[in-house]
């Protein structure tokens, strides 16, 4: 997939769409999503990122280049979108925490829970605490989701995690984003949190997951860090 990686980098800072999606369905023919995640739109929007930091390309390309890939992203999700939501189903809940609006790694988690039988629900970035506790409270999701790619946001994590942890349905949490790979952040986070290094990693655990209810086992949350 690295051959490709050049060739969608260019057709998301041309705000290309079509040439994006075109590149991303002939991937899908022989690629999992997880593959085209990790390894095809993952690497591009570092790569952006990096442009950006390095003067190379303007605010505006970095968000045309991101809105591209959202639009992709939408359209990845497309045929999970076909099956009807279950109450059977377990749930998850996903957002990026207040003031931080980078949302398409979550949108990249939210969307293989999917993939793996979850009922979802993506609420998008900058969501407050308040706002994100209250939707906790009266949908009771097993797995509650949050991203972080800016490290001087992370001391606004703990209240979040302990909000989350004095839940009645006590749910499993789940940190990830870039910057949880870049620092280590033991210090302020819990251990009964899930950390995510990546999606493959994060992938492994829903697999278990999900054969520990094919076996009947009401798995407790997953309280190493998955750095």
């Amino acid at each position: 997939m690295r051959n490709e990686l050049p060739d969608f980098v260019e057709a998301i800072l041309d705000g290309d769409q079509g040439k994006s999606f075109e590149i991303v369905r002939r991937l899908r023919d022989k690629h999992s999503r997880l593959d085209i995640y990790h390894s095809l739109i993952t690497p591009a929007m570092y790569e952006i990122g990096k442009l950006w930091q390095e003067n190379r390309i303007t605010v505006a390309d970095e968000h045309l280049a991101t809105g591209v890939c959202d639009f992709v992203l939408s359209q990845t999700e497309f045929d999970l979108l076909q099956k009807p939501l279950s109450s059977s189903k377990p749930k998850a809940m996903f957002f990026s925490i207040e003031d931080e609006w980078h949302q398409l790694g979550i949108k990249m988690v939210s969307i293989l829970f999917k993939e793996h039988g979850w009922n979802v629900r993506y609420l998008n970035a900058n969501l407050p605490l308040d706002h994100a506790l209250n939707n906790a409270k009266v949908w009771k999701p097993e797995v509650i989701g949050m991203s972080i790619s800016l490290a001087y946001r992370a001391p606004d994590l703990p209240e979040y995690i302990e909000a989350f942890n004095k839940l009645p349905s006590r749910p499993t949490i789940l940190i990830g984003g870039r910057v949880m790979s870049s620092y280590d952040l033991s210090s302020i986070i819990p251990g009964n949190t899930m950390v995510m290094k990546d999606l493959p990693e994060l992938n492994s655990w829903l697999k278990v997951k999900k054969q520990n209810r094919r076996d009947g086992i009401n798995a407790q949350p997953n309280t190493s860090s998955l750095h």
